[in-house]
C-alpha cells in the first residue's frame, strides 16, 4: 500500500478491526487504526496497538494472535467485495520489469498478513511477479525490522542468496526495516510521507518509474548518479 497500490485500503482495515471484534470482543473501528498511524507497521503491530487502546493486555493479545490473524484473513475476501479496491500504481508492471532485469529477483516485503497481501496483488493483476514461498509478511513477525532477514533466508533456501538487496517502500519504517536487515533502500513518495520525510533512504523517487531507475543504479554501483526527484 502506497508503493505498488494507491488509495485507502478500506477492505484491509475493515478485516483487521472486524477480527479484533470477533476474537477480543472490543468495539474496534476503522478510526482506531488511523489513530495509531499504521503506515509501515505490520498488521500484528497494528492489532496490538489498537487492542491496547481498548484495554486488552499484552499477554492476551499474544495468546490470541494466531486466531486473530486467521480471522482477519478469512474476513478479507468479503470486505474486498464491499469496498472498492486500491488502484495499481501507474506503470507498475513496467517498473517491476525493470527492477527484475536489474536485480534478477523480486519478492514482496510487507507488513500485511500474507493471505491479504497475496489477495491484493492478485486483484491488482500483479501476482505473477511475486512467486509463492518468497518474501516476508506481517504474518511472519510482528516487528517490521525482522522481515528482511526472513526474506533473505527464504531466498537462500530456494537458490542462491542475493548479492545485493534493495528495499522499495514509502514510509520511514520501510527505511528502518532495510537498514536493520543490512539492505539499501529506495523510498517512493507516493504514500503518506512526502519526500522530505524519506531523506534517510539511499534514494528518494517521485514515482515507481523513478524508483525502478534508482534500484537499477544502486545494484549496478552507480550511486553517484542517484537523484532525488
Amino acid at each position: 500500500d502506497g508503493t505498488l497500490l494507491q488509495g485507502s485500503p478500506q477492505a484491509h482495515t475493515a478485516a483487521l478491526v472486524g477480527a479484533m471484534r470477533d476474537v477480543h470482543g472490543v468495539p474496534a473501528e476503522d478510526a482506531d487504526v488511523a489513530a495509531i498511524r499504521p503506515g509501515g507497521r505490520t498488521d500484528q503491530e497494528i492489532a496490538r496497538l489498537v487492542l491496547r487502546r481498548h484495554g486488552v493486555d499484552d499477554a492476551a493479545i499474544t495468546a490470541a494472535m494466531p486466531e486473530w490473524m486467521a480471522r482477519a484473513a478469512a474476513r478479507y475476501p468479503a470486505e474486498e467485495e464491499r469496498h472498492p479496491g486500491s488502484a495499481v500504481a501507474p506503470a507498475a508492471p513496467a517498473a517491476l520489469g525493470r527492477m527484475r532485469r536489474a536485480g534478477g529477483a523480486l519478492a514482496l516485503l510487507t507488513g500485511n498478513l500474507e493471505p491479504i497481501a497475496r489477495a491484493k496483488i492478485a486483484q491488482a493483476g500483479l501476482a505473477s511477479w511475486f512467486p509463492e514461498g518468497e518474501g516476508a509478511f506481517g504474518s511472519d513477525h510482528e516487528r517490521r525490522d525482522a522481515l528482511v532477514p526472513i526474506a533473505l533466508a527464504r531466498a537462500a533456501a530456494s537458490g542462491e542468496p542475493p548479492a545485493g538487496v534493495v528495499v522499495v517502500g514509502d514510509t520511514p519504517l520501510d527505511i528502518a526495516c532495510a537498514r536493520a536487515g543490512g539492505a539499501r533502500c529506495v523510498a517512493v513518495a507516493t504514500g503518506p510521507h512526502p519526500a522530505a520525510e524519506l531523506a534517510a533512504a539511499d534514494a528518494v523517487a517521485g514515482d515507481l518509474t523513478a524508483a525502478a531507475a534508482a534500484v537499477e543504479r544502486l545494484l549496478h554501483g552507480d550511486s553517484a548518479a542517484l537523484t532525488r526527484s
